[in-house]
């Protein structure tokens, strides 16, 4: 449950934050270099956890291509440090 309360807390002020860089943010760059970073934890990782991490991924990629004046570059952070914490544990 904080998982998911530290997602929505970081969603939401990367869209107070966000708005003013979300106009210039090359969302295909961000989403190909976040993947590129996900990538090394997919053995450390359960197919649970992968398939979280790739939908929420995913679901800051629409957001930024909707041009809902979000930028993802906070959530794929958040998302990057949690898959590298969790591979640690493992």
């Amino acid at each position: 449950m904080k998982l998911v309360t530290s997602v929505v807390m970081l969603g939401a002020l990367t869209l107070i934050a966000g708005p003013a860089s979300a106009e210039k943010y090359d969302c295909d760059k961000g989403f190909k270099d976040h993947m590129m970073k996900m990538s090394i934890f997919i053995d450390k990782t359960s197919g649970y956890e992968l398939a979280d991490a790739v939908r929420r991924s995913y679901e800051a990629y629409n957001s930024c291509k909707a041009g809902d004046g979000f930028s993802p570059h906070g959530v794929w952070d958040e998302i990057e440090r949690q898959m590298a914490e969790k591979a640690k544990g493992k």
